[in-house]
């Protein structure tokens, strides 16, 4: 439950970051960085880590390509809502 919450946090502050520099690259590594070294402090595997991190990364890399491609406003919240649940209830 923790995890998840630190996932959460973590999408909202990369999305911020989003949407002052407009980097999709930047923003992708500011989510799963930080989740890469809780999951190391929290005892998961390296392997494990790695992999998860490597999935989210290209998750929100994707994520915030496709928003810098929509217009601003449903179309990208949309996005933003449906990112936020595969990353809750998937990964």
């Amino acid at each position: 439950m923790l995890f998840l919450i630190i996932k959460l946090s973590m999408l909202a502050l990369s999305y911020k970051l989003y949407l002052m520099k407009k980097e999709p690259y930047f923003s992708a590594l500011l989510f799963s960085i930080p989740l890469a070294i809780v999951g190391l402090i929290m005892g998961h595997t390296f392997m494990g880590v790695f992999v998860g991190s490597a999935i989210l990364f290209a998750l929100a890399f994707v994520c915030f390509v496709l928003m810098s491609k929509l217009p601003t406003g449903m179309p990208e919240y949309s996005v933003l809502a449906v990112t936020a649940i595969i990353v809750a209830f998937v990964i």
